[in-house]
């Protein structure tokens, strides 16, 4: 090719765009969030998660370091967190996505989950843990999760990875 030569098609677009399109350091990227879609019924998120102990997850292609730091992390050092003491199975849910979708949104990387370790629960089956796990497991913006040491909250406290 010649130099100096025009390419028409490249002239055409050039003239056609707007300055937004150019502008390599546009911040205009959104995140879109896709809500969880878990009914309310606890016997159906029993049969997603069940586990009323320690909780390890890690999604598909996450290295195991990645789930070791996290364990690792204190959890004074994750500012955003949900307190879900003394909801129903169907508000944490509600409450969860609402979370989950304003922390991926605004770039928040960890988060921790409170959620009690069920002993005022009917049976002391600890459903509000077994429903935030089993809500990890089908959220597709989970890197890993994992329990907190005893030392913060152990059993009743989750902490979160996202995906950025």
């Amino acid at each position: 090719m010649k130099k100096g030569k025009k390419i028409k098609e490249l002239e055409e677009w050039l003239n056609n765009s707007n300055d937004l399109e150019l502008d390599d350091n546009s911040n205009d990227v959104r995140k879109d969030y896709e809500e969880v879609t878990l009914n309310g019924d606890f016997e159906y998120i029993s049969t997603i998660d069940n586990n009323s102990g320690d909780f390890e997850y890690k999604s598909n292609g996450v290295q195991d370091y990645v789930l070791n730091k996290l364990k690792k992390k204190s959890t004074k050092d994750i500012k955003a967190q949900i307190d879900l003491h003394g909801e129903t199975i169907k508000d944490s849910i509600i409450k969860l996505n609402d979370f989950f979708s304003y922390a991926y949104t605004h770039d928040i990387k960890f988060v921790k989950i409170i959620c009690g370790k069920g002993r005022n629960s009917m049976d002391n089956i600890p459903k509000i843990k077994i429903t935030a796990q089993a809500f990890i497991k089908s959220s597709n913006i989970v890197n890993v999760a994992c329990t907190a040491k005893d030392r913060d909250g152990g059993i009743g406290v989750l902490k979160v990875k996202l995906k950025n």
